[in-house]
C-alpha cells in the first residue's frame, strides 16, 4: 500500500470511518448530480425509471453504476481499490450502488444500528465477515449528516456507546468516505432540508447473506452499463464483480407487503390496460382529423 494511503487504512482500522480526500473532479460530480436528479423527477413505475420508497422520509435510485459513467470511475479510484482490498481481500469487489434524497425531518426516525447484511446464525461459531461502505455527498452537508460511534466496530457485543462520542461528517458536495457498517451509524437529525447521498458497498462473493437482507427488497445485486467497461482493465473488472460467482434467486420470495400482491398485481394490470385504450382512442382521432 502506498504510504500516503496507509494512514486512511490505519485510521479506517482504529475508527471504523474515514473521509477520504478529494476524488472527484467538477466534471464528474456535475453529471453525476444531473443523472440522479434525472431520476427524482418520477417514481419507478412499469417501464418508468425513476426513485422509490421504502419509507417516508427517503426517495432511492437504485442502480448508480447503470446511469453515469462517473459513478463508475469512482469505484475504480486508486485510493478506494488499495483501501478495500487492504480492509477485505483481494476478492471484494463492489456489490451494491444506490443513493437516496432524505426529506427533511427532525425526529430520531434512523436510530444508530448495525447493518444487517449477511446470515448471523451462519457465522454464529465462526469468524464474522467483514465489509466496506463508501458515502459520499452529491450537495453540501451541514445538517442530517452521515455520523457514527467512533471504535464500535471493535466489540460487537458493547452496545455502552450507543450515543456516546458520536461523529458527524459535514462537507462539501463531492466529500467521500469509507466506514465499516459494523460501526454504530445512522443519518443523524435534525434534517433541515433535503440531502442527496450515495452509497457503495462492498464485501466478497462468497458471503452468505441475511434473509433479511435479500427477501425484503433492500438488496439488488450490482448492475452495470456495459460501455463503462471498454477501458477497463482485467484488475478493475474483477473490483466490479465481473468474476464474482452468479447469484440465483430461484425460489427466493421478496416479502415486503407480500399481502398487498393479488391486488396491486391487479391495479397495474387496469392501469395497462387503461393506456392502452387510451393510446388507441387517441391515434383513431387523429387519424380522423386528418
Amino acid at each position: 500500500m502506498k504510504h500516503e494511503h496507509k494512514k486512511y487504512h490505519d485510521h479506517l482500522l482504529e475508527q471504523g470511518a474515514v473521509v477520504l480526500p478529494d476524488l472527484l473532479n467538477a466534471t464528474q460530480l456535475s453529471n453525476m448530480q444531473h443523472a440522479f436528479h434525472q431520476r427524482l423527477q418520477q417514481p419507478a413505475f412499469n417501464s418508468w425509471n425513476g426513485y422509490h420508497q421504502t419509507d417516508r422520509r427517503r426517495q432511492t435510485v437504485d442502480q448508480l453504476l447503470t446511469i453515469d459513467k462517473a459513478y463508475v470511475d469512482l469505484v475504480l479510484t486508486p485510493i478506494i481499490y488499495q483501501l478495500v482490498t487492504a480492509y477485505l481481500g483481494d476478492n471484494a469487489c463492489i456489490q451494491e450502488a444506490k443513493g437516496w434524497r432524505s426529506l427533511p425531518f427532525a425526529d430520531n426516525f434512523h436510530p444508530l444500528h448495525r447493518d444487517e447484511w449477511y446470515c448471523r446464525k451462519y457465522y454464529r461459531h465462526s469468524s464474522q465477515p467483514k465489509s466496506l461502505k463508501l458515502g459520499c455527498y452529491l450537495e453540501d452537508v451541514d445538517s442530517g449528516a452521515f455520523a457514527f460511534v467512533p471504535k464500535s466496530h471493535l466489540d460487537l457485543e458493547d452496545e455502552r456507546g450507543r450515543g456516546a462520542g458520536l461523529q458527524r461528517i459535514m462537507g462539501k458536495a463531492g466529500t467521500c468516505f469509507l466506514f465499516d457498517p459494523d460501526c454504530l451509524h445512522q443519518q443523524s437529525y435534525p434534517n433541515l432540508r433535503p440531502r442527496i447521498a450515495v452509497f457503495y458497498h462492498f464485501f466478497s462473493p462468497e458471503i452468505v447473506l441475511s434473509q433479511n437482507f435479500t427477501q425484503w427488497g433492500r438488496y439488488s445485486q450490482v448492475l452495470i452499463e456495459s460501455s463503462y467497461l471498454a477501458a477497463c482493465s482485467a484488475e478493475q473488472l474483477a473490483f466490479l464483480g465481473a468474476g464474482r460467482p452468479s447469484y440465483s434467486q430461484d425460489g427466493v420470495s421478496v416479502q415486503h407487503f407480500g399481502w398487498a400482491r393479488k391486488p396491486v398485481n391487479m391495479l397495474i394490470r387496469c392501469l395497462n390496460e387503461g393506456q392502452f385504450w387510451f393510446h388507441r382512442v387517441q391515434a383513431r382521432l387523429a387519424r380522423g382529423a386528418k
